[in-house]
């Protein structure tokens, strides 16, 4: 049988008709052995290398704060503020424990308490209805004992309208700071 094959010296590619030179059919093999064992040194370090930067990527994520939509956070203050910390019992105050209350709208007041902790604590206050007139002229509020109560207790407009509003709600104020990183942006 007569294979053609090639003789590589040097660069120098030749033709010749000789068994003991290296055949087109073997390069081909050897060439694809080369690529294979390639290809598997390639799958080696890629599966070896994956938990390793999977870690590192866990590691990266886990350093990075978690960032809650406003939504979120809201919901996640919700679940925390509990109103006896703000001295609300029963939807009530105790009114000695009231500093001043300014009214925002007609319907919405900001109650600031007196307290002897320094975070001075404050409270919504939210009347079951728009009451005409009660930021402006101000009011007198009625109530039956030494605490104001929602669902009881009202507040009379001052004045000849006389709107007479009862208070639908007592709830803890929370302001929510911008962060120090976002103040700059404006």
């Amino acid at each position: 049988m007569n294979i053609s094959c090639l003789k590589v010296e040097g660069s120098i590619i030749s033709t010749v008709k000789d068994s003991r030179h290296l055949c087109i059919r073997e390069i081909k093999m050897k060439t694809t052995k080369f690529i294979v064992s390639i290809l598997a040194v390639v799958v080696t370090i890629t599966l070896f290398l994956s938990p390793v930067y999977s870690e590192q990527l866990d590691q990266s994520k886990a350093s990075e704060p978690e960032v809650l939509s406003l939504t979120e956070q809201l919901k996640n203050i919700e679940d925390e503020v509990n109103p006896a910390a703000w001295n609300i019992r029963n939807d009530c105050v105790t009114l000695s424990r009231i500093k001043r209350i300014k009214f925002l709208d007609d319907q919405t007041a900001l109650m600031s308490m007196r307290n002897r902790n320094p975070d001075r604590k404050k409270i919504i206050l939210k009347l079951r209805r728009e009451c005409p007139g009660i930021k402006r002229n101000g009011y007198i509020h009625q109530t039956n004992g030494l605490r104001l109560c929602a669902g009881f207790d009202r507040f009379v407009v001052m004045g000849s309208s006389g709107y007479s509003c009862r208070i639908a709600s007592l709830e803890p104020y929370i302001s929510i700071e911008e962060p120090a990183s976002d103040r700059g942006l404006d």
